[in-house]
């Protein structure tokens, strides 16, 4: 099976024999290692990207407790203060 593989012609008449011949086993493992890096890239890429959107989910969420803190902080603080003002009458 493989000799069929090496001596099947390319689109510009050299055959996969005379390529493996001129980079050899070497070329192919550094070609297969740069593939597999480059998928790996991609799949952390997957992963990174689906923590982004957690994280902004999250932060969010943060802020909208914090807004709705400060409004209710604001609210008793003026119910305070007209409590305070009708008791000095």
């Amino acid at each position: 099976m493989s000799q069929i593989i090496e001596m099947e012609k390319q689109a510009n008449g050299k055959t996969w024999a005379m390529a493996r011949a001129r980079w050899g086993r070497r070329g192919a493992k550094i070609g297969t290692a740069l593939v597999a890096g480059m998928a790996a890239g991609t799949a952390a890429a997957v992963d990174h990207t689906q923590a982004i959107n957690d994280a902004f989910a999250d932060g969010t969420g943060n802020v909208t407790a914090a807004v709705l803190g400060v409004i209710a902080l604001v609210a008793i603080v003026t119910g305070l203060g007209m409590i305070v003002s009708i008791l000095r009458r």
